[in-house]
Order: C-alpha cells, then structure tokens, then sequence
C-alpha cells in the first residue's frame, strides 16, 4: 500500500512575483467511519461489533468530560489529547480573565508508534 499525492503549485505569500513552486499534497483515499472501524476491531477479535462501537462512543464521551476538567487524556499508543487556548493580549497579567480567551482547540499529540508509521510509509504519484 501507497499514500497517493499529486502536485501542484504554490506562489510565494511573502513574495507574490516569484514564480510558483510545486509541491507534493497527500490525496485522501476515503474516510472509515466509526461503524467500518467497530466492524474492522470486531473481525479481527471476539467481541462484537456492537459492543465496539459501544466501547468508542463511551470513550469519547469520557474524553470529552476529561478535557472539559481541564486534564490531558494519555491514550497510550494512539497518543494525547489536551485544550489549547488562544488569548487576546493585555498589558498586565491581572487584566487577563477568561473574556481574553478567543478560541479553544482540541490539541492532538500521536504516541510513538504512531509517529512510527509515518516513517514507513511509501509513496505513489497520480497524475
């Protein structure tokens, strides 16, 4: 198996005169919904499919409250998942409160395997 990419060009944002240079972007094969993903788990085990599926959406669920709490969740080889926060600055630290906080985002960090991978994909271009 291959990650497909294809090429293509890129001006410059910080020099618009410049010619364009080309670039390789992966192209998505699909999506695996959680369904395909609690059936894939359910045939390679002895568990059911729907006791998977009840598994997943029970531990976003848990997620969710855990990052809500304001925890990191370690999730061993897939990885951790924390809240990150963007402010708007003030001048001193006792104006800061929470009406500063523009936008919260989800922060992923994959474990070690995880990034592994990455390091024995193989690649095909498609024209």
């Amino acid at each position: 198996m291959a990650v497909n990419f294809k090429v293509i060009q890129r001006r410059n944002p910080r020099d618009l005169q410049a010619a364009p240079k080309s670039y390789g972007i992966a192209i998505n094969n699909g999506t695996v919904d959680i369904d395909r993903l609690a059936e894939l788990v359910g045939d390679g085990s002895t568990v059911r499919q729907n006791d998977i599926y009840a598994v997943i959406v029970g531990l976003v669920n848990v997620i969710q409250g855990e990052l809500k709490e304001g925890r990191s969740v370690q999730l061993g080889k897939l990885g951790m998942f924390s809240i990150s926060v963007s402010s708007d600055p003030s001048d001193t630290a006792e104006e800061v409160n929470a009406t500063n906080i523009k936008s919260a985002r989800i922060r992923y960090r994959p474990g070690k395997e995880m990034r592994n991978m990455l390091k024995t994909l193989s690649y095909s271009k498609v024209s």
